[in-house]
């Protein structure tokens, strides 16, 4: 039976009814094809750039010639339950570059979209709002660049997550989110905002997450988000420089869990009103002017389980009510002004895991049950006034890694349990009164790379192992104690060992040929002890081995040849002992020793006249009576010692007295003759010292006369042990940099022998004017004549915490660089501009330690 007119119409009618439902938008249109909706996928993918073989198979299935399957086995794509339409997009983590089409807005029905962890550039599409159903918006860890003034967020009315975290977008706070009234997850950090945060951002009433960290911005903190009640995340920290301090306003929050307002310029008081929010779990406040006490309210955050007060300028004492912080894991107060004991309530907490309180002044002793809830793993109380002993249950749950508690006024021995701690990875216990030996153990944890014990009065023999695996231990600091007995055998157990202080101890007998096996050492410091017998030949085993101090021991016989194998040695110190023979002249080949010291030993012959002995001081040779050929003690005879051998010869020979007269007196006037002759040469080289030549290696458009004018206090930029750096603008308008030498690197120019070190020093300023974005010289230093050293010094009184106070804005703002990278770049540069020479790293040590750099966690805040 044909179908009539009316009921063809109820058909149509009920059919559109059913599309509405499925798309309440598009009432009136029927659903694109798959055909069309595949074609439109396939135009992104060509604006995509994939950049391994991952991300070409996972887009591999994007192809016009299985287009049906549209829905069932393209990768990151989900339709509706009908298999009609595409619903969301998911290609996050694929390693794709390149640009996001605009034609994503032709697939209407999206309502989850995601692009997270690519590396997308260029602006996206701000025709986004042609997306009316789209609820979830991930465009996170991108290079997306622009503003979003532009983007039509009143279209968007269903959006409730818009995540645009880590990417590179600008201009002011867009203010249209404030009409996403849905909006629930809002995440603009880690981009190149600017300006202030508009106050409307208050009327987003049902945020749960709020992040504009990591941005430029600037002015007061709206104390209208304060009515934001649903948040339960708020993160306004990390390299915004805010006006003010917290608003009081925040204590109405009562729903946070986490408030992160670290490193952001905040001034003035911690707001007590903050202890009203009773759910909160973390409360990071750190890196900022924070003054005054610490509100006794904060006591009430019954739920808080990470609090992070440090890097301020707090006052007073730990507040007694924070005995009722029961779910506490990290405490860290560190870097303030607190005052008064460490209350022994701190030790009953029963989660504390971290507790970092040093650089303050606290007094009286460590809680003797700390670490007895058996969770602590890092304890940081150094630099403070405390007095006592080390508790004996720090490591009472054998999860301890990490214990630092130098530069106190402790005292008493060592507990024996830390022998057994096979967690500690970095132990930090010098400048204190500590007495007693070494635990057994102690040196072999295996999981250890860092000891430190060094101006205690530690005494005893080392200890000694012979079935502990090989240790992890990278640095052993035991300077400047009373520790006694000879160097064991088993220091063959620290194959990564790369610094080895032993000075100023008791240690006596000789030095074994296992210390050959540490082919992992740079610097060894043996000097001040007692060692006898012979300097080890496999010493010279020691390949990287940069700086070597065997002085002031009981060290008799030569200097083994082998010591010439270390090629890259740049520091030598024998002195004080009784080595003897003559000085190997294989030494003078190493191009990097700069300093070297053999005095007052029994060393003879006469000193090697070529390589690097030509550039030791004369002092470096002292105290030797039977070697020559430095200043003090030249091997050319006198002129007296030679007539004198002369008449002695003529008086065998029968020569009659009368003649022997005469031919003294013609040795007489002949040295005479000489001496005048050598007095007139060295007056005439004293009155030409001031005057000099200008010897170009290569073509150059300036003179003598320009390079001179450089030649002043004021434009000094470096001084190191070569000489002093002077930096000048020649006519052409080049700029040049002009080192003028001290007098015994000129019984260098010239030569053109370059050390190891020449050019640490500059290598130094140059990673400063990377840090700072300023000129050596001439940039602004507030104060006539300060270079870019000086003022570095200055600045951060070589405290790298302080970097932030130099740190180019280009680099300080939208977390370009991680701040901690930014410390071990600044760490490198200051050891590079040592004044000495001998201070300086090699270029070998700067790149291992530019290459640290990058790794997590290499430089914690806590080494210093």
């Amino acid at each position: 039976m044909a179908a009539t007119p009316s009921s063809f119409s109820f058909a149509l009618f009920a059919f559109l009814f059913l599309l509405s439902l499925t798309y309440p938008s598009c009432v009136s249109s029927f659903p694109m094809s798959l055909r069309s909706q595949a074609s439109i996928l396939v135009s992104l993918k060509q604006g995509f750039e994939v950049n391994n073989n991952t991300s070409i198979l996972s887009l591999k299935t994007w192809n016009m010639s299985n287009y049906m399957s549209l829905c069932t086995t393209w990768e990151g794509v989900k339709c509706d339950h009908r298999n009609v339409s595409v619903i969301a997009l998911d290609i996050s983590n694929l390693n794709l570059s390149g640009s996001l089409s605009p034609a994503i807005t032709g697939l209407k029905t999206l309502v989850n979209v995601s692009v997270a962890g690519n590396a997308l550039s260029g602006e996206f599409p701000n025709d986004i709002h042609k997306l009316p159903l789209l609820k979830y918006l991930n465009i996170s860890n991108n290079m997306f660049s622009g503003t979003l003034s532009s983007w039509q967020f009143n279209e968007l009315k269903e959006l409730e997550v818009l995540d645009a975290y880590d990417n590179m977008f600008n201009g002011s706070l867009p203010l249209g989110v404030t009409n996403l009234h849905s909006l629930k997850y809002l995440s603009f950090g880690g981009n190149y905002f600017n300006g202030s945060i508009p106050s409307s951002y208050g009327t987003l009433f049902q945020l749960n997450y709020l992040s504009l960290a990591g941005n430029d911005l600037r002015g007061f903190i709206p104390i209208e988000l304060g009515n934001l009640t649903n948040l339960t995340q708020l993160f306004l920290g990390y390299y915004n420089q805010f006006h003010g301090g917290i608003p009081k306003e925040f204590g109405r929050l009562t729903n946070l869990v986490h408030l992160d307002l670290a490193n952001c310029g905040l001034q003035g008081p911690v707001p007590a009103e903050l202890g009203n929010l009773d759910k909160l779990d973390t409360l990071f406040l750190q890196t900022n002017q924070l003054s005054g006490t610490i509100p006794p309210q904060l006591g009430n955050l019954s739920s808080l389980k990470s609090l992070d007060l440090s890097n301020n300028e707090l006052t007073g004492e730990i507040p007694f009510e924070f005995q009722g912080l029961k779910e506490l894991t990290l405490l860290n107060l560190f870097i303030n002004r607190l005052h008064g004991e460490i209350p022994s309530f701190i030790a009953e907490m029963p989660n504390l895991q971290v507790l970092k309180l040093w650089q303050n002044n606290f007094t009286g002793s460590i809680p003797s049950r700390l670490g007895q809830n058996g969770k602590l793993t890092e304890l940081d109380l150094s630099t403070n006034k405390l007095t006592g002993l080390v508790p004996r249950s720090l490591c009472f749950g054998k999860k301890l890694k990490i214990l630092i508690l130098l530069n106190n006024f402790l005292f008493g021995s060592l507990p024996n349990d830390l022998g057994e701690c096979y967690t500690l990875q970095r132990v930090r216990l010098g400048q204190n009164y500590l007495t007693g030996s070494i635990p057994n153990g102690f040196l072999y944890l295996p999981q250890l790379s860092l000891l430190e014990l060094q101006n205690n009065y530690l005494s005893g023999f080392l200890p000694r192992s012979t079935d502990a695996p090989s240790s992890k231990l990278g640095q052993l600091n035991l300077s400047n104690n009373r520790l006694s007995g000879t160097l064991p055998a088993s220091i063959e157990k620290f194959p990564d060992l790369e610094i080895l202080l032993l000075h100023g101890n008791r240690f006596s007998g000789e030095i074994p040929p296992d210390i050959g096996k540490l082919k992992s050492v740079l610097k060894m410091d043996l000097s001040v002890n007692n060692f006898s017998g012979t300097i080890p030949p496999e010493i010279g085993k020691l390949s990287l081995l940069t700086y070597l101090d065997l002085s002031q021991n009981q060290l008799s016989g030569p200097i083994p040849i082998q010591v010439s194998q270390i090629h890259i040695l740049n520091y030598l110190n024998v002195s004080w002992n009784h080595l003897n023979q003559s000085l190997p002249k294989e030494l003078g080949s190493l191009k990097g020793l700069t300093s070297a010291d053999f005095s007052h030993n029994n060393f003879s012959g006469s000193i090697p006249e070529l390589g690097q002995f030509s550039v030791f001081n004369s002092t470096s040779f002292e105290g030797n009576p039977e070697l020559c050929g430095y200043d003090m003690n030249p091997c050319n005879n006198s002129s007296s010692s030679v007539s004198q051998s002369h008449v002695k010869a003529n008086s065998k020979s029968g020569v009659p007295g009368k003649y022997k007269l005469l031919f003294a007196l013609a040795l007489l006037g002949c040295s005479l003759v000489f001496a005048t002759l050598a007095i007139i040469k060295s007056r005439k080289s004293r009155r030409g010292a001031n005057s000099w030549k200008l010897t170009a290696f290569q073509k150059l458009e300036y003179g003598s006369e320009d390079i001179i004018g450089c030649i002043k206090e004021s434009n000094v930029i470096g001084r190191g042990g070569a000489g002093v750096v002077y930096g000048g603008t020649m006519p052409n308008g080049e700029q040049v940099a002009v080192k003028k030498l001290l007098g015994i690197n000129k019984e260098y120019a010239y030569t053109l022998k370059v050390d190891e070190k020449s050019d640490v020093y500059s290598f130094g300023v140059v990673l400063l004017e990377l840090l700072t974005g300023r000129r050596p010289v001439g940039g602004d230093f507030g104060e006539e004549g300060l270079d870019i050293v000086q003022w570095t010094k200055l600045q951060t009184n070589w405290n790298k915490e302080k970097v932030v106070k130099i740190l180019d804005e280009r680099l300080n703002q939208h977390n370009k660089i991680p701040m901690d990278e930014a410390m071990q770049v600044f760490f490198v540069a200051m050891l590079c501009v040592q004044e000495q020479s001998v201070e300086r790293p090699t270029m070998r040590e700067v790149v291992d330690m530019l290459a640290q750099a990058k790794q997590p966690n290499t430089f914690q805040i806590t080494t210093i």
